[in-house]
């Protein structure tokens, strides 16, 4: 005689196909995108009132023994007036609908519309932290988006670009990056880099700089430690933030990695529309949704951070 075991009611260990077990479904829903979006929380925010922002920006003359002789008489000195530079205000959008039927019938992680509306409202800010890195300007016509100019191409676009580089597979050691913030200071720039965003090989790179580490490791414990989430040189301490919307090479081998330093005083987010949420008039048998934030990254100098792209991650081999 065959005896009543659980798996009769399962096929192949999947949910029960009609029997008479009750299933158990937590309530909580695990989305598997990050929600971690550091430039955004690091730097300042302001409102602005158009979408075509503009900024002055101007450069101290180099520094000189400037000695005049006694009574010297007034000299006629050219004067440079401060240039102007613009941000372009990003509009971003996410949409969506859900039928009356799927509102009526029970669901476990509540009403779906809502948490719709709520999933949206994270996908949203996660495009606005994608573009702060990496968008990339345009003026917008009737039928083309405007678009916000992120990091990377605010600092490759800079004149004579002091304090970016495009390394084409340099490797980066430890020389090489504090090398990227010598610039800063041999240019007088004024300019002092606190955080910098990188990679997931990057970030593993810099964890392996041992230059004047001691780590100690307590045997007893059995547990390795390598990380490195600040680091300090001549010039200046820099928080090493990992952000997953810095390029990042097709693997630990090959260059095509990036990094920025940002002096946050010079970097805010200009919000024309915060994220707003409207429930729409009904369409038929379902309910509608619209999302909207209207953005864009303000800067005060586009020398006012810096770092390069086309890296090749420096990790230990072995």
């Amino acid at each position: 005689m065959a005896s009543l075991v659980t798996f009769d009611e399962f096929e192949s260990g999947a949910r029960p196909q009609g029997g008479t077990i009750k299933e158990v479904v937590l309530s909580e829903v695990t989305n598997l995108i990050s929600k971690e979006r550091p430039l955004m929380a690091m730097i300042g925010r302001q409102a602005v009132s158009n979408t075509y922002v503009e900024q002055l920006t101007d450069t101290l003359g180099s520094r000189a023994v400037n000695a005049q002789i006694e009574g010297v008489a007034f000299q006629d000195t050219s004067l440079a007036q401060p240039t102007r530079h613009f941000s372009h205000v990003q509009s971003f959008a996410k949409w969506g609908r859900v039928s009356d039927e799927n509102r009526l019938v029970g669901h476990y992680n509540g009403d779906p519309f809502t948490y719709q509306v709520s999933k949206a409202v994270e996908e949203l800010m996660n495009d606005i932290e994608h573009s702060l890195h990496r968008g990339s300007a345009a003026t917008g016509e009737t039928d083309v988006a405007r678009q916000l100019n992120g990091l990377l191409n605010i600092f490759s676009g800079q004149s004579g670009t002091l304090t970016f580089t495009d390394s084409s597979g340099t490797t980066l050691t430890e020389e090489v990056f504090i090398d990227l913030l010598q610039v800063f200071k041999d240019n007088r720039l004024g300019v002092r880099p606190s955080m910098c965003f990188v990679n997931s090989f990057l970030k593993r790179t810099i964890s392996e700089y041992s230059t004047k580490i001691t780590r100690n490791v307590d045997a007893a414990a059995k547990m390795q430690s390598l990380i490195v989430e600040r680091h300090s040189s001549d010039f200046g301490d820099l928080d090493i933030m990992y952000t997953e919307d810095q390029l990042n090479s097709a693997t630990k081998v090959l260059s095509g990695s990036s990094l920025c330093f940002i002096d946050p005083q010079y970097f805010r987010a200009g919000w024309l529309r915060p994220p707003t949420v409207e429930q729409l008039s009904r369409d038929g048998f379902r309910d509608r949704f619209q999302i909207n934030a209207q953005v864009t990254l303000l800067y005060d100098n586009e020398k006012g951070g810096g770092g390069g792209t086309g890296f090749v991650p420096y990790i230990n081999q072995a």
